[in-house]
């Protein structure tokens, strides 16, 4: 069995957790939240409030569900500790911050660090995926991207994520990261970036919009992105053109339930004498979080590589939210 430690216990802690036990190859071990008290008592688990103490429990891997400014720090502590890593998402503040990672893994090729672009795993997602890759309408065209929610922070101006010292970035790094990883699943590598970011509304020093679009020359393929707080009703939508077809995916099952029932729906390019087809997916539940805990027992038990939400994925996405930063001119001024 694989023993793991979770750091971090807030709701997506909780909820690897809910998956973690269900799970025959892992047994956990550790727990740790600086909110820990001494309440929380389990014959099974240690609890602390200290992540460092987990080094007594002889790990193989961890679980990190913290603060954007403390994800690279916790995720360098336990890869030198030669312990496998998931971390969430974003996988760290920026690129720069990320990219220093890559000498302890160059020395330790066996290490396996995962990140949690949980989307990939949805159900519409793998539907599209598997439709786009059959080739049956051709190639994709353009794709364009919206996912949005009515406001940035939970408890108010102080919270980490209204301010970019901690957080990196607003909605874009938090939210919009999804829609950079899904657009870079199907569309591949952007070179040209163009941008408007904006604070405008809830007036914190990270942005409540972004948007984006870009250009990948080798693929011909276009893509735009609106990233945003201030989406009264929160939304999530990608569409994906291509030569034969218009694959919406609409809605997404989340924690929250609140952005609508998840589908997924296929619309044929009309001929000269017919009408569109529409063939409407709907999907009723969520096997996303299981199947990420399942797919990184096998990436450890089998030492295979990571595919999906590598090192690799983290840096690429990274590096594409650096540039809409910076291809906004007046924004980057700012962030100086």
């Amino acid at each position: 069995m694989i023993k793991v430690g979770i750091i971090g216990f807030g709701v997506v802690g909780q909820r690897r957790k809910k998956y973690i036990v269900k799970n025959r190859s892992y047994e956990l071990r550790c727990i740790s939240d600086i909110s820990f008290i001494k309440d929380f008592k389990s014959k099974k688990i240690n609890f602390y409030q200290d992540y460092r103490k987990f080094t007594d429990h002889n790990l193989d891997a961890v679980f990190i569900t913290l603060p954007n400014y403390l994800a690279v720090k916790v995720t360098s502590f336990f890869l030198k500790k030669n312990i496998h890593v998931f971390c969430e998402k974003p996988p760290a503040r920026n690129f720069k911050e990320l990219k220093s990672l890559e000498k302890i893994l160059d020395k330790n090729k066996q290490l396996k660090l995962k990140y949690g672009f949980n989307h990939r795993y949805h159900g519409s997602v793998k539907k599209a995926e598997n439709l786009i890759n059959s080739k049956i309408y051709g190639k994709i065209i353009n794709l364009r991207a919206v996912y949005g929610k009515s406001k940035i922070v939970t408890f108010g101006k102080n919270e980490w994520r209204a301010n970019r010292k901690y957080s990196g970035g607003g909605i874009l790094i938090d939210q919009g990261i999804h829609l950079l990883d899904l657009i870079t699943k199907f569309g591949g590598e952007f070179d040209q970036f163009k941008s408007f970011i904006s604070n405008s509304y809830w007036n914190y020093n990270v942005e409540d919009n972004a948007f984006a679009i870009m250009r990948s020359k080798k693929r011909n393929i276009i893509a735009s992105i609106h990233s945003t707080a201030t989406q009264w009703e929160h939304k999530f939508s990608l569409e994906i053109t291509l030569e034969k077809a218009l694959i919406v995916l609409s809605g997404i099952l989340s924690g929250t339930k609140s952005y609508g029932k998840e589908k997924i729906t296929i619309i044929s390019k009309p001929n000269l004498n017919s009408k569109n087809k529409k063939k409407i997916y709907q999907f009723h539940k969520d096997f996303s979080w299981r199947l990420e805990i399942e797919e990184f027992a096998k990436i450890i038990n089998n030492n295979i590589k990571v595919k999906t939400g590598s090192y690799q994925d983290a840096l690429n996405v990274m590096q594409m939210i650096d540039k809409i930063y910076l291809s906004d001119v007046e924004w980057y001024k700012n962030l100086k």
